[in-house]
């Protein structure tokens, strides 16, 4: 199974796709592309609006979307790409914010050096709710913070997700091969936002993945999707 862990595609709810057409014209791709399941992560700022506030606007754009929808279409899940925030880890209702029919959260990475405080508040987070963490796009923040303080945060029970697009630079493949190889990647997403911006499609990414590694990668990638949609806790991997 085909499955997109990380998009923009619900109209007019973010910086992703800015009406229905828009996000009908990136399903025809992911749909020709041959992904089975695309989960629409929407961003969730807790600084500018509430849980419940956000699942309303979410559930709105998803419903007036529903029409348009094709039958070769991906199955749409419902979620969030969820902002660090430390008040976050003990909000009653953050568990609101996983994955359709999960308890898996997409968590985003405040765009700074990951400190030992945003270790502890992720551990905390998933102790305290029983949440399963999907760190969003690993591969960023190395822009960022240090290679060691990446895996200081990703040697939680978390699991790491990886953007297709940044397996078609050359100035991120590296890094990322190393991510692979050190077993911080589990499951991938192509973040697509717009029809206009520089994105890529998980095929693109599982060929390069393929002709890097093997197959195996590419089933031990489906596998653990697969495990995420069922609520299936996902056993770590210590390297490849």
């Amino acid at each position: 199974m085909k499955i997109d862990f990380h998009s923009h595609i619900l109209p007019g709810i973010d910086d992703g796709s800015r009406n229905i057409e828009e996000s009908i014209a990136l399903l025809d791709m992911m749909a020709e592309d041959g992904v089975d399941v695309v989960c629409a992560t929407p961003h969730f700022y807790m600084h500018e609006i509430s849980i419940d506030g956000f699942i309303n606007r979410r559930n709105e754009a998803y419903e007036s979307l529903k029409p348009h929808l094709k039958p070769e279409h991906p199955k749409i899940l419902l979620g969030a790409e969820v902002l660090y925030n430390h008040a976050l880890v003990s909000c009653d209702d953050t568990p609101k914010l996983c994955l359709q029919g999960t308890d898996y959260l997409l968590w985003e990475m405040p765009y700074t050096q990951i400190t030992s405080a945003i270790v502890s508040d992720t551990e905390e987070l998933a102790g305290l709710n029983q949440l399963k963490i999907m760190v969003a796009h690993i591969e960023r923040y190395l822009h960022f913070t240090s290679y060691n303080e990446l895996s200081e945060l990703m040697s939680l029970d978390v699991i790491g997700q990886i953007n297709a697009v940044s397996l078609t630079k050359f100035s991120s493949r590296s890094k990322i091969k190393k991510l692979i190889k050190d077993g911080f990647v589990y499951l991938l997403g192509t973040d697509y936002h717009r029809t206009t911006s520089g994105h890529a499609l998980l095929g693109e990414a599982e060929d390069i993945i393929r002709s890097k590694f093997d197959e195996r990668m590419i089933k031990r990638i489906a596998n653990n999707g697969e495990k995420v949609l069922a609520n299936e806790p996902i056993h770590k991997l210590h390297s490849l």
